[in-house]
């Protein structure tokens, strides 16, 4: 079942309502640190390794070069990792 609502999905867990929910590796800390009936189990060992896209009107390459230099350079000077740190989120970048 596709629930249409993501922001419930792990209260519905936590509540036995629901069995599972396939999500970012980024976002999976925050809903086990938020409500310990929750678990994480393959934080450390994902199945599926990917980065999260960005979603824009098509045709604004001014937009889609600005924001490709932003998490560059944000992931060179260290403040990608600083971010994921303050949040709790697993950092998988280079």
């Amino acid at each position: 079942m596709i629930h249409p609502k993501n922001e419930e999905i792990p209260t519905l867990i936590a509540e036995g309502v629901a069995d599972v929910m396939i999500t970012e590796i980024t976002e999976a800390p925050y809903y086990v640190q938020t409500d310990s009936r929750l678990a994480a189990p393959l934080l450390n060992t994902p199945f599926t390794h990917g980065e999260i896209g960005v979603l824009m009107q098509k045709g604004q390459e001014d937009l889609l070069q600005m924001v490709n230099n932003v998490i560059s350079n944000m992931k060179k000077d260290g403040s990608l990792r600083k971010l994921h740190e303050k949040y709790g989120l697993v950092y998988a970048y280079k």
